[in-house]
C-alpha cells in the first residue's frame, strides 16, 4: 500500500519541478515576448508581465497541491479508482506520475527541508524589510498634515522633492512641501493624478508580490522583467494622469520638469511605494509622444492558454522523471 510519505514526496518534487521547467520556459521565451509587449498599451503588459513574474511558482505549487488533494477529494469514487492500472488497489493520487511504492527517500526529505528553510530565510528578510519601510512612512505620515479636503493627500515639510504613493491598501499619496512650492497647478495635478492611479491600483502591493513571487527566476531574467514591468506600471499611470488633465504632452513636460527639480537628489526605491519620478523618464516621455498603442485582449488569454496546454502535455515526462529521481534516491 502507497503511503501518503510517498505521494508528498511525489507531490513536491513534480511542483518543484514543473515550476522550474515553467521558468526555463520564460527564459526561451523572453526576447521574442518582449518585442511583442512592446506593441502593446501599459496596461495590458502590466497584467501580462506580472503573470509572466508569478506563474512559475503559482502553477508549481498549484499543481502539487491538486495531485495531494485528490486522494481526499475522489477517495470513494469508484469511477476512477482504477483510472491506473499501475495503481490498481492502491492509494488513489492524481495519477500524472507513479510516486514510489518501494519507500520514501530520506535524500528527498533533507532537500525538501533545505528549500524550505530557504524559502523561510528569504521571507523572513522581506518581511522586516517590509515592517522597517513601514516604520518610516508611519512617521513620516505622522509628521506630515493633510492637502487638501482628503486625508489620503499629505505634505512633509523637508527640502528634499518627493511624491509618491505609499501602502499597500488604501494607502497615502506623501508629497513634499519643497517640491509642491515648485509645482505649477497643473503640475501638480498631474503628479496627484498619476500618484492616486497607483492608489486606486494598488501598484505596490501587487509591485511586492511579483517581486516576492518571482525568486524561481532566473536572476537576469527576472531583474529584467521586473524594471519592465515597473515601467508599464508607470507608463500606465501616466496615460490616466494623461486623461485627468486632457493632454498627454501636459504629463511629458510634467515629467521633465520635475526631472530637473530631483537632479541633485537621488531617492531609494522602497517596496511598500511607488515614486512618480523613476529611472524610466525617457521611455515615459516617448511613451507619452508616440501613437496610441491598442491593448490586444487576445494575447493574455492566448499566453494563458499556452501554459495549460504546456502542463498538460509534460505530464508524460513529468511522471518518469518524478519517479525516476524519487526511485533513484530512495534505494
Amino acid at each position: 500500500m502507497m503511503s501518503y510519505g510517498s505521494l508528498l514526496q511525489s507531490a513536491l518534487l513534480a511542483g518543484f519541478v514543473l515550476a522550474i521547467t515553467l521558468s526555463l520556459l520564460v527564459v526561451a521565451c523572453e526576447r521574442p515576448l518582449s518585442r511583442l509587449l512592446s506593441r502593446q498599451a501599459p496596461r495590458q503588459r502590466v497584467r501580462i508581465l506580472w503573470w509572466l513574474l508569478t506563474a512559475p511558482i503559482l502553477v508549481g505549487i498549484g499543481y502539487a497541491v491538486v495531485a495531494i488533494a485528490m486522494p481526499s477529494a475522489l477517495h470513494d469514487s469508484a469511477r476512477f479508482a482504477a483510472a491506473c492500472s499501475a495503481h490498481s488497489g492502491n492509494l488513489l493520487h492524481l495519477c500524472v506520475w507513479h510516486p514510489n511504492e518501494n519507500g520514501q527517500s530520506s535524500w528527498l526529505w533533507g532537500a525538501i527541508a533545505l528549500l524550505a528553510g530557504y524559502a523561510t530565510w528569504l521571507i523572513a528578510r522581506a518581511a522586516i524589510g517590509v515592517w522597517r519601510v513601514r516604520q518610516t512612512l508611519l512617521t513620516m505620515l505622522r509628521l506630515s498634515r493633510r492637502f487638501g479636503h482628503t486625508d489620503r493627500l499629505r505634505v512633509v515639510d523637508v527640502d528634499q522633492p518627493m511624491a509618491f504613493a505609499c501602502g499597500i491598501g488604501p494607502g497615502h499619496v506623501l508629497l513634499s512641501q519643497s517640491l509642491l512650492d515648485q509645482l505649477s497647478p497643473t503640475q501638480l495635478q498631474v503628479v496627484l493624478a498619476h500618484e492616486q492611479a497607483h492608489l486606486e491600483h494598488r501598484d505596490a502591493f501587487w509591485r511586492l508580490m511579483a517581486g516576492m513571487l518571482s525568486g524561481i527566476q532566473l536572476p537576469g531574467t527576472r531583474r529584467r522583467l521586473l524594471r519592465d514591468y515597473e515601467l508599464a506600471l508607470e507608463q500606465r499611470c501616466d496615460f490616466i494622469a494623461a486623461a485627468s488633465v486632457g493632454c498627454q504632452i501636459t504629463v511629458a513636460e510634467t515629467l521633465v520638469a520635475v526631472k530637473k527639480i530631483y537632479r541633485h537628489h537621488a531617492l531609494a526605491g522602497m517596496p511598500l511605494s511607488m515614486a512618480f519620478l523613476s529611472d524610466f523618464v525617457p521611455e515615459r516621455v516617448q511613451a507619452l509622444l508616440s501613437p496610441g498603442r491598442r491593448s490586444n485582449s487576445y494575447l493574455g488569454l492566448f499566453l494563458g492558454f499556452t501554459v495549460v496546454a504546456f502542463c498538460s502535455l509534460s505530464t508524460g515526462w513529468l511522471h518518469y522523471l518524478t519517479e525516476s529521481l524519487i526511485t533513484m534516491l530512495a534505494r
